[in-house]
């Protein structure tokens, strides 16, 4: 049985800032240009501190015209295995327009599940040849 993305990991992209008014604070960098994209993040505070079964440390959603683009979970530790063992105990579907990367941030000591709209992942070519 295949499984909506959204149910298990809370955030749904493309949602709009406004459902999210009350519950996360713009962080600086307050924007920045991604691919031709303005993203303006945000940390969430409100009542969601555990996706996919493990409490999360921090959670930051990144924004474009005030539509969902981005959604970074943070865990304390190396999570990886476990994560990944939750994503395929779910049998979680990813639509083509979504990227997903899990990995671990040895430095910090965090484990990062990022997803995200397709077109952050695209390099726009404008016609500059190199010589």
């Amino acid at each position: 049985m295949k499984n909506d993305l959204y149910k298990h990991l809370k955030f749904r992209l493309d949602d709009e800032h406004n459902d999210f008014e009350f519950e996360a604070i713009s962080v600086p960098t307050y924007e920045f240009i991604e691919n031709n994209l303005s993203l303006v993040p945000y940390e969430y505070f409100g009542d969601i501190n555990e996706v996919l079964g493990l409490k999360v440390k921090q959670i930051l959603l990144y924004f474009n015209a005030d539509r969902l683009m981005r959604v970074e979970l943070k865990y304390k530790e190396n999570k990886v295995e476990r994560l990944k063992n939750k994503l395929e105990e779910f049998t979680i579907t990813f639509p083509s327009s979504v990227t997903l990367k899990l990995y671990y941030h040895e430095e910090e000591n965090l484990t990062i599940l990022m997803y995200q709209k397709e077109v952050l992942n695209k390099f726009y070519d404008f016609g500059v040849t190199k010589t």
